[in-house]
């Protein structure tokens, strides 16, 4: 494809529709996804959401508290869904999603973005009229450590130091605990970071999200 099919106007206008709202937690808001959509060169079909997982994410959004500010939430869910459930946690309760996303799509990668791309472009539209009046949350793509399709371009990756907020910034933040809801179970990156945070905080972790009927 000799050019973009997504226009930088485009791309930009649902960046920022996804970061308003997100406050302190926006310095680790990702434009990466973003500006990889517009210089995507495949194909992006419309977005939809599968019946299965739109009922383990109405599951999830009756189990969760009630929001506090001295609670910290972050999810790593699998991006079309973390996606959609971001889109509904803003719609009914009010809460942004920082999304600590890295992935750079490729049409030729693992992470080829054939699914994320439409979502965050048509929820972008969506979230763009809902304001957020409860804070924010901390979303992870946990598609970032996938298993790698034999020849497919290896654009996966790790979360590093500064893809996290620190004890100090949390501190800073007057967050004094952290709830977590993983997909299957944290990947290394992810597990390291909260025994991190543990030496301080008080952690939950939900595991097993995806695993549920």
């Amino acid at each position: 494809m000799a050019g973009s099919i997504v226009s930088e106007e485009r791309a930009l206008s649902a960046m920022r529709a996804w970061r308003r709202g997100v406050g302190a937690l926006e310095p680790w808001f990702r434009a990466t996804p973003f500006a990889s959509a517009h210089y995507y060169r495949g194909r992006i079909p419309n977005a939809s959401r599968r019946k299965k997982e739109h009922a383990r994410l109405e599951r999830l959004l009756r189990e969760l508290p009630f929001p506090v500010r001295d609670t910290l939430w972050i999810f790593d869910l699998p991006g079309p869904v973390a996606l959609w459930f971001a889109y509904e946690l803003r719609r009914r309760f009010g809460i942004a999603s920082a999304l600590a996303w890295n992935g750079w799509y490729d049409p030729e990668g693992t992470l080829d973005g054939r699914e994320e791309i439409p979502l965050l472009l048509g929820l972008g539209r969506r979230i763009a009229r809902v304001p957020a009046r409860r804070g924010a949350c901390l979303l992870l793509d946990s598609a970032r450590h996938g298993e790698k399709r034999v020849g497919a371009l290896d654009n996966r990756y790790l979360l590093g130091e500064e893809d996290l907020p620190s004890l100090e910034h949390l501190h800073e933040l007057g967050v004094r605990r952290v709830q977590a809801w993983v997909w299957h179970r944290p990947a290394g990156d992810l597990a390291a970071y909260l025994a991190y945070l543990r030496t301080r905080l008080r952690v939950t972790v939900t595991p097993g999200i995806g695993r549920r009927g």
